[in-house]
């Protein structure tokens, strides 16, 4: 009996979750054992020593999810493959490289954020561990094109994609749930689009590693048990940024070739806090890689959120500005090119409403002396 197609990805994503959420209780125990505490800091809102190395049951799950899909898929009976797939299945051993550099490279860097978990890494070398995360990618030939000429600025630039994208989410993960969150939505935004071009490999990846961060949510938001600290940021950010270039955008008769941007477009609110928060500090004279308080999550609590109104809000957003990637490729230029010049001025209006908010209590604050 062959059950609907989104049926064999919702258990996937299902089974993922509930390995995350059992696992995470076991990872807990095991860091304050080991020693993956994260200390009471001026520049953090916790207020006791907490357990940060709650990444390790995302990553567990993740590999073990897969690990499950793949042997139930080779060794089930054809009638039991999910429909239209069984040219995609007969082809994934030559995707074995591709899928290894994959894994590789995330676990890699996941190893990166659990050394930094225990033993507080120097920015430069993790930094160096990013870049060498990504080679992998670049041999194995998962590289962004975009109409790009020539196989060294295709190489740099996939470099840059996933340091830029591991470092966001790193920076992201500063209050309960809303890294966890955020790369929850914009892994189903990739879900959609990778459904919308019939990529069904893809989807299964996204399905799993959605299933996978969500299960952790429930041990992080709104109290946190544990934290997911930089194993689960840098291994979220970096599987976000290798399976968005895996997934194809542009193809024959599709009307325009502005879905290329859509990555952008669905990250656009990680890329975003980063890119605000860097250029706050840069304009106050800051160091660039230190924590602060600048944070969207942290000036939308200085406007008046709670802080788990904040993490809802930037979901909401996340979700907001990404669903507009997903009709890219249905979308004429006039269509495409509205749809992202109000991306654009979503992200205009929260910057004009930080801004507005910002000086009214500055003015309140002089008023009051």
């Amino acid at each position: 009996m062959t059950l609907p197609l989104d049926a064999y990805y919702l258990a996937a994503a299902a089974a993922a979750f509930f390995i995350t959420f059992a696992l995470t209780p076991l990872v807990r125990s095991a860091g304050r054992r080991l020693g993956f505490m994260d200390a009471v800091n001026p520049a953090k809102i916790h207020t006791a020593p907490m357990v940060r190395c709650g990444g390790a049951a995302i990553f567990l799950s993740f590999m073990v999810t897969i690990a499950l899909a793949l042997a139930a898929l080779f060794s089930a009976p054809a009638h039991f493959a999910p429909p239209g797939t069984a040219a995609h299945l007969a082809n994934i051993p030559a995707m074995a490289p591709r899928i290894a550099a994959l894994l590789g490279g995330a676990t890699l860097l996941f190893l990166t954020g659990l050394a930094d978990d225990r033993f507080n890494l120097r920015p430069l070398t993790k930094l160096t561990l990013q870049i060498v995360s990504a080679l992998p990618l670049v041999a194995a030939g998962i590289t962004i094109k975009c109409f790009i000429p020539g196989v060294l600025p295709s190489a740099l630039l996939t470099i840059a994609w996933v340091v830029l994208l591991t470092n966001a989410f790193n920076f992201l993960d500063n209050m309960n749930g809303l890294t966890s969150g955020v790369a929850v939505v914009c892994a189903l935004n990739f879900f959609l689009v990778s459904r919308l071009g019939g990529e069904f490999f893809m989807m299964a990846m996204f399905a799993v590693l959605l299933g996978s961060i969500a299960g952790f949510i429930p041990w992080n938001f709104p109290r946190a048990r544990l934290f997911m600290g930089d194993s689960g940021s840098l291994f979220i950010g970096y599987m976000l940024a290798a399976l968005s270039i895996l997934v194809t955008y542009y193809r024959e008769g599709v009307p325009t070739q502005l879905p290329v941007v859509a990555p952008l477009v669905i990250l656009g609110v990680p890329i975003f806090d980063s890119a605000s928060v860097m250029f706050i500090r840069w304009r106050r004279g800051l160091p660039l890689m230190k924590g602060d308080q600048n944070h969207f999550s942290h000036r939308l609590v200085a406007l008046g959120f709670s802080r788990p109104g904040a993490v809802l809000f930037i979901h909401l957003v996340t979700l907001t500005v990404g669903l507009s990637a997903v009709n890219l490729p249905r979308l004429g230029w006039a269509g495409a090119a509205i749809a992202l010049v109000q991306v654009m001025l979503f992200f205009l209006l929260i910057f004009v409403l930080e801004s507005v908010g910002k000086r009214r209590m500055e003015n309140a604050a002089r008023e009051a002396r």
